[in-house]
């Protein structure tokens, strides 16, 4: 059974509204991995940027620097590819309520086909994505990502 807060309770309405805080917090935090992955595979890469703040730094699986320089190098690494497909599995969220910083681990296989038939091996990777997020106004941004490859199958980086 479920404990229904005292609606004449100050305190407990103030309880009740402090956990749906923290679990909206949750809730948006764990989007920005799944906001990221199907910008990239949609190419819609200004959406997939959007999940960062724009003083990010990352460390990916090829180069490490601030967001702008690696955002340049990753676009056309990725649309090199006839499709991406990031499969975004497990996510572990670090938040407390009412904090402002937070931190996401999401586990993806992400997919890199290549044309068919035009004689290079498709990449396939197993990724651990470890991102330090912030909250900024009402929602939340990547501020630091690490990118863990776990295992790869293909070509990386890609041959050409």
């Amino acid at each position: 059974m479920i404990d229904v807060p005292d609606p004449t309770d100050p305190a407990a309405l103030v309880e009740l509204a402090r956990t749906v805080q923290w679990l909206r917090d949750k809730a948006l935090i764990e989007a920005l991995p799944q906001r990221y992955a199907h910008g990239l595979d949609t190419r819609q890469f200004d959406a997939a940027r959007a999940v960062f703040r724009d003083d990010c730094t990352v460390k990916g699986s090829l180069m490490e620097a601030p967001i702008d320089p690696y955002w340049e190098n990753l676009v056309p690494g990725v649309q090199a590819f006839a499709a991406t497909m990031h499969f975004m599995g497990n996510q572990y969220v670090d938040v407390e309520p009412g904090a402002d910083t937070g931190y996401v681990e999401t586990y993806a296989v992400a997919y890199h086909m290549e044309e068919p038939g035009n004689g290079r091996d498709d990449l396939v990777m197993g990724v651990r994505y470890c991102d330090d997020v912030a909250r900024v106004g009402a929602g939340w941004l990547i501020v630091k990502r690490t990118a863990i490859p776990v295992w790869v199958r293909g070509p990386l980086p890609r041959a050409e």
